[in-house]
């Protein structure tokens, strides 16, 4: 039952994007500096899902809910300050619902990094 109402949740999700609805997601932030803290830069040796080499300067995220290659708006939603961002990355199953990840630059477009994690609209594009 769990599972069906997991998955009843993400074609929700989808069907929403889909239709050019806005949707709500926690922002979050990453760079090479936090991939190496966290051990995973050792597997992925700062190479993205699409292939390319992460950059913290440029202005990309990593998410489950949009397919690689896709622009998105995202607005801070305390600040509304906006940025555009490729998809260009995938962020982990078990954030992939409710998460996105930004580069470090595109969160200073819209955050103080310090905040670490703040509620966004998502835009597609």
């Amino acid at each position: 039952m769990k599972k069906f109402i997991l998955l009843f949740i993400a074609i929700f999700l989808f069907i929403e994007v889909a239709n050019g609805e806005s949707i709500t997601l926690i922002a979050s932030w990453y760079s090479i500096e936090s991939l190496k803290k966290e051990g995973t830069y050792k597997y992925s040796k700062g190479v993205m899902a699409n292939g390319e080499e992460f950059d913290d300067n440029n202005l990309t995220c990593a998410t489950r809910l949009f397919p690689l290659g896709v622009y998105l708006r995202i607005t801070s939603l305390e600040t509304n300050r906006q940025v555009i961002v490729k998809v260009t990355d995938r962020i982990s199953k078990r954030l992939g619902k409710t998460r996105i990840d930004l580069s470090k630059r595109a969160f200073m477009q819209i955050a103080n990094c310090k905040q670490g994690i703040v509620q966004v609209k998502v835009d597609k594009l």
